[in-house]
């Protein structure tokens, strides 16, 4: 019963990214065998003079998935609307899914420069991302983190595809062992890689309770059995790694973005308290905005996909009509 609801929701999820016009595709982008999976629209696949009917060149939002199941069920409800403005990327991260490396890095910042080659017009593996196109990059939660370290390598590689705006959804890039410590407290764990990456069925009901604002009352143990077998248990040692190996904390200093940044925080953020948004607002300073969205937890891409979507267009499509302080929140 549980592999056949997985499976369904599976389905579901992929079914919702084709309809938005989507395709997997495959792509390995260094000498350490770093092959990334991700979903694109086709005409990023070849060169416009090679299509039959060469479309004007939409800008490119790529959208960096967090800790948990699949990247299609994350991003499932933006895949849709975001897709009749832009053409998407949306990578599966390393050490998620199907991607892998040999490389020894386990750091965000790897994940980034991971992504970084893959979008390196160079490098071939999206031919059809010509110059001048806009970049966009939205992460939510450990996704988030990784979208900051892309957006400045996107910047500081200049040439090619134009570095576009940013987004990070409750992702916080400010926080050190202080707030390891804090989480793993309020969530009965001694530290945070048993909350991230659940070990057994419990474990990932935890996860679950912590994530959501107002958590699904009743899920079946068969279900989350098969939930945690395909998606929390698989390289479970190197997703740990990945935790031990983020790069905020000591010695990292958060500094702000050349591009316009949009901090997006569910209210009731039990992992990130929503008071980290307006923290990163002053480390990321005049260029960033903060929206804060009613009623939800850490995950408000899922929990509001409506007024998310809403906040996340409205930032994309449309100029800066502000100096980028901090806007109140979300109505």
């Amino acid at each position: 019963m549980g592999f056949g609801v997985v499976s369904l929701l599976n389905a579901v999820f992929r079914h919702m990214f084709t309809s938005a016009g989507l395709r997997p595709a495959s792509a390995t982008v260094d000498a350490d065998d770093t092959t990334i999976h991700f979903w694109t629209h086709p005409s990023l696949l070849q060169p416009s003079s090679e299509q039959q009917q060469p479309l004007p060149p939409r800008p490119v939002v790529v959208l960096i998935h967090g800790f948990g199941p699949d990247p299609t069920w994350q991003w499932a409800a933006q895949a849709g609307p975001l897709s009749r403005h832009f053409d998407l990327v949306v990578p599966t991260l390393l050490f998620f899914g199907a991607s892998s490396t040999r490389a020894p890095a386990r750091s965000d910042a790897f994940q980034a420069a991971a992504l970084a080659a893959l979008l390196d017009g160079g490098g071939g593996h999206l031919p059809g991302l010509g110059a001048g196109r806009a970049v966009h990059v939205v992460g939510t939660s450990y996704g988030g983190l990784v979208a900051y370290h892309l957006a400045r390598e996107l910047h500081r590689r200049g040439g090619g595809a134009r570095a576009g705006k940013v987004a990070l959804c409750d992702s916080d890039a400010c926080k050190g062992t202080e707030d390891d410590r804090a989480l793993a407290a309020r969530t009965g764990v001694a530290e945070v890689t048993e909350l991230l990456a659940p070990a057994d069925t419990r474990a990932l009901r935890r996860l679950m309770a912590v994530c959501a604002h107002r958590p699904v009352k009743y899920i079946p143990e068969c279900l989350l059995r098969d939930m945690l077998r395909k998606y929390f248990g698989d390289k479970r040692e190197d997703k740990i790694a990945l935790i031990k190996g983020i790069t905020t904390g000591e010695g990292f200093q958060l500094a702000p973005l050349p591009q316009e940044v949009l901090i997006i925080w569910g209210e009731f953020d039990q992992i990130f308290p929503v008071e980290k948004a307006h923290k990163m607002k002053e480390k990321l300073g005049k260029k960033a905005t903060v929206k804060v969205i009613p009623n939800t937890g850490h995950l408000p891409q899922q929990e509001d996909p409506k007024l998310f979507n809403q906040i996340l267009l409205d930032f994309l499509l449309h100029p800066a009509t502000s100096n980028g302080s901090a806007a109140a929140a979300a109505k």
